[in-house]
């Protein structure tokens, strides 16, 4: 009976989402592709995260685990995220 309230909950708060955010959910865990662009409207650098794109808590900042090096990548500026 916990196990259907539980789901019962979990489907009712998805349901109230706007697109962006049920977009948001679906997009967890998929590859992205992140461009930075300059001013000039160039690529300065262009990357595929393994999974996951966070935000940076009180900034413009953005930072993901880059699937050819495995390393932490923190950016800002401008960019685009895509899914792959």
């Amino acid at each position: 009976m916990k196990t259907l309230i539980l789901f019962s909950l979990v489907v009712l708060s998805f349901s109230g989402c706007k697109d962006a955010t049920q977009a948001q959910f679906k997009s967890l865990g998929k590859k992205h592709i992140i461009t930075q662009w300059g001013c000039d409207g160039k690529v300065i650098g262009k990357w595929e995260s393994t999974g996951n794109v966070s935000n940076e808590s009180n900034s413009d900042g953005w930072y993901f685990e880059d699937s050819k090096t495995g390393k932490l990548v923190e950016i800002t500026g401008s960019i685009t995220i895509e899914l792959e």
